[in-house]
């Protein structure tokens, strides 16, 4: 038990260490929060282009639902630890940035937001892949530690 003096371990807020499978859970929900931001703000965004006919200048329309739903998908596979939503999030998001960028040039003000959110996805996948990976060695410890049933010496 940590003794009340003792100096917590620093921690690092961009680049979290995983070392644990409940960590691994913790770091993964990053990746979930990400696709939910995306999938609210891009629903916002939308409604607005509607409702102003399109004059945001951004290519956004009533065909941006589908997007939402393909976020709210990504969400919901990486809240059960799915790592391939985790990567399709990252794909995706990155893929609609790009394309974003391509039509309307690089963000000026909304950088930042871009760059957390894709920190956030990259959480994601490292979080997904590290939850498989030590669950897959306790299962291995698991095993290791079961001994075969005994067997009665029975004299023949």
């Amino acid at each position: 038990m940590d003794q009340p003096n003792e100096p917590k371990a620093k921690q690092n807020a961009f680049w979290p260490a995983i070392d644990s499978i409940k960590r691994a859970r913790e770091v993964a929900q990053q990746g979930f929060w990400a696709a939910v931001v995306v999938a609210v703000i891009t629903s916002i965004v939308a409604i607005i282009a509607i409702a102003t006919g399109g004059t945001l200048g951004l290519p956004v329309s009533a065909w941006s639902f589908i997007d939402v739903g393909i976020f709210v998908a990504i969400a919901i596979g990486i809240r059960r630890m799915s790592r391939i939503a985790a990567v399709l999030g990252l794909v995706v998001y990155a893929g609609n940035q790009l394309y974003i960028w391509s039509i309307t040039g690089p963000p000026t003000g909304g950088i930042i937001v871009v760059i957390f959110l894709i920190l956030a996805f990259i959480h994601g996948v490292r979080g997904t892949f590290a939850y498989h990976s030590y669950r897959k060695q306790g299962i291995e410890e698991t095993l290791a530690e079961e001994s075969p049933m005994p067997v009665d010496d029975v004299p023949s």
